[in-house]
């Protein structure tokens, strides 16, 4: 039995109904009784060539998908009973996301470079992922500690007030990235998973800098990975909805940032267009579609209540309930925000009670994961 560190609020948190309500599959792989997705995406075959074209993957991807959901609703005797196949489920998506990475689409800035050949985009990765860290998190959100935290360098954000901007942003057009980041392949990334999960993590919890430039690693470790553990994504959730098909049945838990209320805020500060019509639409996909086992981030950035931290909450309320919410107090003046005077300073008290207010007025379960 592996023994596991724990904040006292890792514990309690789950004496409160609500959140036992919102996350009763994520709980139950925890304590032993249900099986991850993606062990499960392993016993289910996937009768596929190299050659075929992205169209016949993707209509592939769309049948075992709905098998996927179909085996979700047997008993846990009958899933235990099911054998892993090869090739599998895993071995599809992996397949599909290197023919993304050939013309990368990864991300909704749809770079269009051939990742493979070397070519860059903004996240300026070639094919290669890197990890800069991995260790168990303890300041996570309550359900979520200990969590097997695994930081990949590279974003596809250019957010002026960045606070893992080493990781992120400065080291863009260097010589060498190894200098701050190990170079990892797809069984190395099993390995660091499963050492965290043997370490007593409740997750593995893909983050960075951003996971989405390394969708094709992730996917690929899953058919190494041998732990019974949740699979958590951890991002800005500016991904392409073709992206996040190759996603939705494989994660268990989902831990998407929603930083704007508008495009105009989000694409002064972070320099991406339409990013409300994309975080809201990969949002309720995976609420509607995906586990739903959700806390959205919300950083709360001062001079910006009205235009960004309302419309988010109301969103949050309305198209997504089961959502719970973890309102962030921790925006703090970094990278370039000097240059921008009205960000330039961390949020009042009365600008945090005014959101947790507004959040309270709406319903929203927020107070067990702030």
């Amino acid at each position: 039995m592996v023994f596991r560190l724990l904040r006292p609020d890792s514990n309690s948190v789950w004496n409160i109904q609500e959140i036992a309500n919102r996350f009763p599959r994520y709980k139950s792989i925890i304590d032993g009784n249900k099986t991850a997705r993606y062990l499960i995406a392993r016993t289910i075959s996937a009768d596929f060539k190299n050659s075929f074209s992205d169209q016949q993957l993707e209509e592939l991807l769309s049948t075992l998908s709905g098998e996927f959901k179909q085996i979700l609703t047997l008993n846990q005797k009958e899933i235990d009973s099911r054998k892993i196949q090869k090739p599998n489920y895993i071995d599809l998506v992996e397949t599909l996301a290197f023919h993304y990475l050939e013309k990368c689409i990864f991300c909704e800035r749809k770079c269009g470079i051939n990742r493979i050949e070397e070519e860059t985009g903004f996240c300026f990765l070639t094919g290669d992922s890197y990890v800069a860290s991995s260790f168990l998190h303890m300041g996570e959100e309550s359900v979520l500690v200990p969590s097997g935290t695994i930081f990949f360098q590279g974003c596809n954000f250019g957010c002026v007030f960045c606070q893992n901007y080493d990781i992120s942003q400065t080291w863009k057009g260097k010589r060498e990235i190894s200098d701050i980041a190990k170079s990892v392949d797809k069984k190395q990334l099993a390995s660091i998973a499963d050492n965290l999960a043997d370490k007593g993590a409740l997750n593995i919890n893909y983050v960075g800098g951003d996971p989405i430039p390394n969708i094709h690693t992730i996917l690929g470790s899953l058919n190494f990975q041998t732990a019974n553990i949740c699979q958590l994504w951890n991002s800005n959730f500016y991904l392409t909805s073709k992206s996040l098909s190759l996603l939705i049945d494989l994660m268990d838990f989902w831990l998407p940032d929603f930083k704007y209320g508008n495009n105009e805020c989000a694409e002064k500060y972070s320099g991406i267009k339409h990013y409300y019509d994309i975080i809201t639409r990969n949002l309720k996909i995976i609420h509607d579609e995906g586990s739903g086992e959700i806390i959205v981030r919300h950083l709360v950035m001062p001079n910006h209540v009205e235009c960004c931290s309302k419309p988010i909450l109301e969103y949050i309320s309305k198209e997504t309930p089961n959502c719970v919410v973890n309102i962030m107090a921790q925006y703090r003046p970094m990278y370039h925000s000097s240059n921008y005077p009205e960000i330039n300073r961390t949020p009042t008290m009365q600008e945090m009670h005014e959101v947790k207010n507004y959040a309270d007025m709406l319903g929203i379960l927020w107070k067990p994961v702030s």
